[in-house]
């Protein structure tokens, strides 16, 4: 109870018992040190002494101090270092144990002035708890019908003064929750064939190294000191990286003759985002040149884009607009399904997509209109032009179960159209064909635990020509990210696709399904693993596909800018016919420069 009077009567002065009461009994009830406080009452004559003697004094029950003098002389002699001794005790200072300091400080004789002290932050009772981060924010501020796209709102969240807070800066949403963003993902589902965009986990020998950008692209300079800083260009920062990598593989073509070799890999890759106090915009690219030293195909370029702009129309209605462009490379033999043709081919895909959605409260209701384009170059001569366009319109509706689930169903039609006529003379028009699709599925939003949306559907493929068969699938649609502790995420992300055979006699159903992990073993080195999982199920007989592969790599920062990578990968593809069939084990080594 000492320790209270000492506490009082250094706070309030020379103030007297009718003022030191109240504050005496809210020190008791924040926190008794020892059983039996409340029969330790004082008297008036010993509120009177705590208050005329001095602190230090009081809390030993010392009042004429010769305790305190014996106490410090013992302190100041016990402390004193082989080179100090003989010197004045009075001059010596405990660095050690700052309490001995500030006494020895307190009896320093009169005309000897005391070293100045360092200002010790004051609690106040009466001050305000900081503010949590998402304190009050309504329903109506949280995603509402897109778990894996959350909606920057600027009343999200604000800061201890009330301003607001801008996560733009760091390359992240309305978000504080440690989890990385996904790479701008697409509107429509995979029926509706908008383009991948530049950053996904779905890209072939790209798991490892989307996981662990978009995870430091997340993380603040507090969470991580070797987190991007960024580049301001104007309203926008600007985030880019390169990395150059060596590697060596038994299989650099990807196929049957396994051509063992060396290649190299330049990709440079960055990240827009705006930095506004309302909407949102980002912009991604990827350009990669790999070089092979061995095997028939030495030069493989390859480039992508992507862009969103979220526009906050009011507190319940939100406009996207999002569009990507992809350019790569592929064999005659995939894109013609003609195994005696050798040479690649030029393919260009992209898409635009636009979605309104507004919150009812506790039902949403989005609408999506997507624009898929994709055109082959430098086919071989006397082939037929083979570009096409997909139209999609779909609606969806979610309920509000609680802020964390949100299920929800989506219904949406296509239309394929093909640019030309069928290869065989037949009516222009016959290749072309509906699809309709069904989806149901559930959004979470467990903050840093859990997040984004899966959905489970049925989807067909219903040609024009009726001699050509149609095909029905089930629909598998994921984009989840997890962790499950602190330093570890988890991304799981899945789509099921049409793709349709050129000659217009068949079709594919794609399922592509990509599992990444990142573990940040320590601040400085990143663990990676993947594992792919892609399925092609096609209408003509022994033309199904499945390939499989594991990657598992590290990153080790030396600064902030400079890292070593290392990474290795296992494919296996099976397939009914043989040439179709291969593996291939890469390994890789490289250096990474980020701003």
């Amino acid at each position: 109870m000492t320790s209270y009077r000492c506490w009082a009567s250094a706070t309030m002065g020379q103030s007297r018992g009718h003022v030191l009461f109240p504050m005496l009994l809210i020190a008791a009830g924040l926190g008794a040190p020892s059983p039996g406080l409340a029969q330790q009452v004082l008297s008036s004559d010993e509120l009177r002494e705590s208050v005329d003697t001095p602190p230090e004094q009081a809390r030993l029950g010392d009042p004429d101090g010769d305790l305190i003098e014996a106490l410090g002389a013992y302190d100041r002699q016990r402390l004193v270092s082989p080179d100090e001794k003989g010197k004045d005790p009075s001059k010596l200072r405990d660095v050690a144990n700052p309490v001995a300091e500030d006494r020895a400080v307190d009896m320093a004789a009169p005309d000897e002035p005391a070293a100045p002290k360092k200002p010790k932050r004051s609690f106040d009772l009466m001050e305000a708890a900081p503010r949590m981060l998402d304190e009050g924010r309504s329903p109506a501020a949280r995603p509402s019908n897109r778990a894996a796209t959350p909606a920057m709102r600027s009343d999200a969240r604000r800061d201890a003064d009330g301003r607001p807070v801008d996560d733009t800066r760091t390359g992240t949403t309305d978000r504080e929750d440690g989890l990385p963003d996904l790479a701008n993902p697409t509107l429509g589902a995979g029926i509706a064939d908008e383009t991948l965009p530049a950053q996904s986990t779905l890209r072939q020998n790209r798991a490892v190294e989307t996981i662990d950008r978009l995870r430091r692209l997340k993380r603040s300079d507090a969470d991580d000191p070797f987190a991007p800083v960024g580049t301001r260009v104007g309203t926008f920062i600007l985030y880019p990286e390169l990395i150059e990598t060596v590697g060596v593989s038994n299989n650099l073509d990807n196929d049957a003759a396994a051509t063992k070799g060396a290649f190299s890999e330049t990709i440079l890759s960055s990240r827009l985002v705006s930095d506004w106090a309302t909407n949102q915009a980002e912009f991604n690219s990827r350009f990669a040149y790999r070089h092979d030293f061995a095997g028939e195909t030495r030069q493989d370029p390859s480039a992508s884009a992507d862009g969103r702009l979220r526009l906050d129309i009011s507190h319940d209605t939100i406009a996207t607009f999002r569009g990507a462009l992809d350019f790569q490379r592929e064999d005659y033999s995939d894109v013609l399904d003609d195994a005696t043709l050798s040479g690649r081919a030029g393919v260009l895909s992209g898409s635009v997509a636009a979605e309104v959605s507004h919150d009812f409260h506790p039902v949403s209701v989005a609408g999506t209109l997507t624009a898929a384009r994709k055109s082959y170059f430098s086919l071989p001569d006397g082939s037929v032009d083979e570009d096409y366009t997909t139209l999609t319109a779909a609606l969806r509706t979610g309920y509000d179960v609680s802020p964390a689930l949100q299920p929800f169903v989506e219904a949406s039609v296509g239309r394929r159209i093909f640019d030309v006529a069928a290869p065989d003379g037949r009516e222009t028009g016959d290749r072309d064909a509906w699809l309709p699709a069904l989806r149901a599925g559930i959004g979470i939003d467990l903050r840093d635990k859990l997040r984004g949306e899966v959905a489970l559907g049925y989807a067909w493929n219903v040609p024009d020509d009726a001699a050509v068969e149609t095909t029905a699938s089930p629909t598998l649609d994921a984009s989840l990210v997890w962790s499950p502790q602190r330093g570890t995420d988890v991304t799981l992300s899945g789509r099921t696709s049409f793709e349709p055979e050129l000659t217009g006699q068949s079709a594919k159903t794609n399922y592509e399904t990509s599992l990444a992990i990142a573990h940040s073993l320590s601040a400085r080195t990143t663990l990676t693993a993947a594992a792919s999982f892609g399925y092609e199920d096609s209408t003509v007989p022994d033309e199904d596909k499945m390939l499989l592969s594991g990657e598992a790599g590290f990153t080790y920062w030396l600064n902030r800018q400079f890292a070593l990578t290392g990474s290795y990968e296992h494919r296996r593809s099976f397939a009914v016919v043989e040439s179709d069939r291969y593996s291939a084990d890469t390994v890789k080594l490289g250096v990474t420069l980020q701003r």
